[in-house]
C-alpha cells in the first residue's frame, strides 16, 4: 500500500514537472516570435535611417538663363560629357540621350553628338569655332552614387549652353536626382519558419536610369527658350 502510494506520488510530481517546463517554453516562444525585429533589423533599420537623412545636398539650380531665345536656324553640338573614369559608360549614354531628346524636340536646325574629349574649356571653345558650330552643350557628371541597401543613389550633372563665338555662356545650370536605398525582404526564423519582418522597395532606380531622368529635365529646361 506504502509503495503504491510513493508511486502515484512520483508520477504527479513528473507530471507536474513536465507541464511546468511545457509552460516555459512556451512563454519563451511566444516572447522571442512577439518580437522577431529585435534579432534581425533592429540595428539595420536605425542604420538605414540614418543613410537616408544624412543624404548629400542635392541642387537644382539655373544660375545663367539667356536674354533671347535660342536660335532655330543654328548648328549646335553635344559634347561628350565629363565623367570620371568609371562612370565613362554611363556619360557616353546620357550625353546619347540628351543629343536624341534634342533632336526629337527641334531645339535646333543641326544637332550633331561631338565625342571629343578637352582638358579645358578655351581649347572646347577654339575646336566649335574651327568647326563652325554656333551653339555648344556642355556637361559634367558632378556626382555619381551607386546606391545600395543602406544608401541612397545620387545622379548630378552641370551643363551649360555657350556661344563659341562670342564665349559666351547662354544657359548654366546644376540638376540632381536622389533615390531611396534599394531595399529587399527581411526575415527572421523560428522554429523553421520564415517570418516577413519587413518590405522594402525594390524599385529604386539606379544612377543611370537616374540620370535619364535628369538629362529629361535638362532638355525640358532647354527647350522653354526654344525660338
Amino acid at each position: 500500500m506504502a509503495t503504491r502510494l510513493i508511486s502515484r506520488i512520483t508520477r504527479r510530481r513528473i507530471t507536474m514537472s513536465a507541464a511546468l517546463v511545457a509552460v516555459m517554453l512556451a512563454v519563451a516562444a511566444c516572447s522571442v516570435a512577439g518580437k522577431p525585429e529585435v534579432t534581425v533589423i533592429s540595428a539595420k533599420h536605425k542604420t538605414l535611417t540614418q543613410s537616408e537623412s544624412e543624404a548629400p545636398p542635392c541642387l537644382n539650380e539655373i544660375y545663367i538663363t539667356p536674354e533671347n531665345p535660342f536660335p532655330f536656324g543654328s548648328r549646335a553640338a553635344v559634347f561628350l560629357m565629363k565623367s570620371s573614369i568609371d562612370a565613362q559608360g554611363v556619360s557616353e549614354y546620357l550625353t546619347d540621350l540628351m543629343h536624341k531628346l534634342l533632336l526629337q524636340r527641334q531645339l535646333f536646325h543641326i544637332i550633331e553628338r561631338n565625342d571629343e574629349i578637352f582638358n579645358d574649356l578655351k581649347s572646347q571653345m577654339k575646336y566649335a569655332r574651327d568647326k563652325k558650330y554656333d551653339i555648344i552643350i556642355v556637361g559634367e557628371i558632378e556626382k555619381i552614387i551607386m546606391g545600395g541597401e543602406l544608401r541612397q543613389s545620387m545622379m548630378s550633372i552641370k551643363m551649360r549652353v555657350i556661344n563659341p563665338k562670342t564665349e559666351v555662356t547662354l544657359l548654366y545650370l546644376d540638376h540632381c536626382r536622389v533615390a531611396p536605398p534599394r531595399r529587399g525582404i527581411s526575415f527572421t526564423d523560428f522554429d523553421g519558419l520564415n517570418f516577413p519582418v519587413k518590405f522594402y522597395d525594390m524599385k529604386a532606380p539606379l544612377p543611370r536610369q537616374l540620370g535619364a531622368l535628369v538629362i529629361a529635365e535638362i532638355s525640358n529646361i532647354l527647350v522653354q527658350f526654344k525660338e
